[in-house]
């Protein structure tokens, strides 16, 4: 089960996220839709933990991932899959972080 509660995320002065709150039952799918600059893949980037809630909290399985070391972080991400659209790379990472990703983190090849 996936649950975010009161997450909110600013950059800056800009509020991208205020106080949302969402329950995903672990056996549905979800989609994020929205207008560009709407604050999607910035959901998508809480709930993996490539960035922190300024406030409140990202629940996955029970266990607040906001809290956890990266190694914990890197166990619970086993267990989360995501698609960008357009199969879109992270921004905050190099092309060979990209593509390093999946090898890195399901399977230790690197």
């Amino acid at each position: 089960m996936l649950e975010l509660r009161d997450v909110s995320k600013c950059f800056g002065n800009k509020k991208i996220i205020s106080n949302l709150n969402l329950l995903i039952d672990k056996a549905c799918r979800c989609t994020i839709i929205g207008p560009s600059g709407s604050g999607k893949s910035t959901i998508l980037k809480l709930i993996v933990g490539l960035l922190k809630p300024d406030k409140g909290s990202v629940i996955i399985d029970g266990t607040d991932i906001t809290t956890l070391t990266v190694a914990e972080l890197n166990d619970v991400r086993r267990h989360v899959g995501l698609l960008f659209q357009s199969a879109a790379l992270f921004d905050s990472m190099t092309v060979y972080e990209n593509i390093a990703f999946p090898l890195v983190e399901q399977k230790n090849l690197l």
